[in-house]
């Protein structure tokens, strides 16, 4: 029996394989989007593997049959024997802006700081942000600077550049958004936005002429304890968000962070998380966003086990080896 004529007497002839990371996301989100992934396509069997373990008989049984696997995060200890394969991947930061600027996705003007590197002020100035490349997250590292004090190879003496050693860092054009620092945080999964909010500090940034120390001190973005986030999200921040997919498609989940410029309008996507944790309906910051943004469920902000399902299905559908 063909493939194609077996699915439509409703028998299984696929497989989609979804892996839990206990440390990024509850259990119960996966049965959720499983439960709905079995309502729409009886012709995909659903199995939920840990990332914590091999899984042999799923390993074994997922086999059979052309497979798609999806993981939020890195493959660890499970490692399907075959299958189409989305899952979190370590990217950093100036590999993902060069690869989203590829698709023609606006970003700030950044810089690898190294080599024989000159800094052009009229480039980047007159503030720009130093930041690490590698997996910070929560602005962690990154700092506020006077384009004049990195000009030519000055920025080799820069205390920031000293203190970051050995770590690669990267010079990016600071893209002004308000008195009042704000982002938004966009969660796509395969370019669908699933959960979103806006992010905007309630302690004003340093004047734009501030001496040095006033500009390092900060805030330059909206951080935990010191912001009020808002829902929902505009659509054009929406839309911007789905394009990410195309950039980098090898990752399903993008948490896409991404600034609007108060003088422009123009949006930017500063980065978008590939590392898959950014799973926020069951995260560490689940509880204070649930508070925040007044949304007992998360999910349903999107609906978002019936649009992962959705997703999935097609790309299995179409995708499964």
């Amino acid at each position: 029996m063909m493939m194609e004529d077996a699915a439509a007497k409703g028998y299984s002839v696929r497989n989609l394989v979804l892996v839990h990371e206990p440390d990024v996301q509850d259990f119960a989100d996966l049965e959720a989007i499983a439960y709905e992934v079995r309502q729409i396509a009886p012709d995909i069997d659903v199995f939920i593997a840990s990332n914590d373990m091999r899984s042999s008989t799923t390993t074994k049984l997922a086999a059979r049959r052309p497979t798609l696997v999806y993981s939020p995060t890195v493959l660890r200890r499970f490692r399907p024997l075959r299958g189409k394969i989305y899952a979190g991947a370590l990217i950093t930061k100036d590999e993902q802006m060069r690869r989203l600027s590829d698709a023609q996705l606006s970003v700030p003007e950044f810089a690898l700081l190294g080599g024989d590197f000159l800094f052009d002020a009229n480039r980047f100035g007159p503030i720009a942000l130093l930041k690490p490349t590698g997996f910070t997250s929560h602005g962690r590292g990154i700092e506020m600077v006077r384009a004049d004090e990195l000009v030519g190879a000055r920025w080799r003496q820069h205390s920031a550049v000293r203190a970051a050693g050995d770590s690669a860092l990267m010079v990016q054009r600071f893209v002004d958004t308000g008195i009042y620092p704000s982002h938004y945080r966009v969660l796509t999964f395969f370019g669908q936005p699933i959960f979103a909010f806006k992010a905007v500090s309630t302690v004003a940034r340093p004047a734009l002429d501030a001496s040095p120390a006033q500009l390092a001190a900060g805030p330059f973005m909206a951080k935990h304890g010191q912001r009020q986030l808002i829902g929902p999200v505009e659509t054009d921040v929406l839309e911007f968000a789905s394009r990410t997919f195309r950039a980098i498609p090898e990752v399903a989940l993008h948490g896409c962070d991404i600034i609007r410029d108060m003088h422009s309008a123009r949006l930017y996507i500063l980065e978008i998380n590939p590392g898959g944790n950014t799973w926020s309906f069951s995260s560490t910051w689940a509880p204070m966003l649930r508070e925040e943004l007044k949304m007992p469920d998360l999910s349903r902000q999107f609906d978002a086990w019936k649009k992962c399902a959705q997703v999935l299905v097609s790309h299995t559908r179409q995708e499964a080896v």
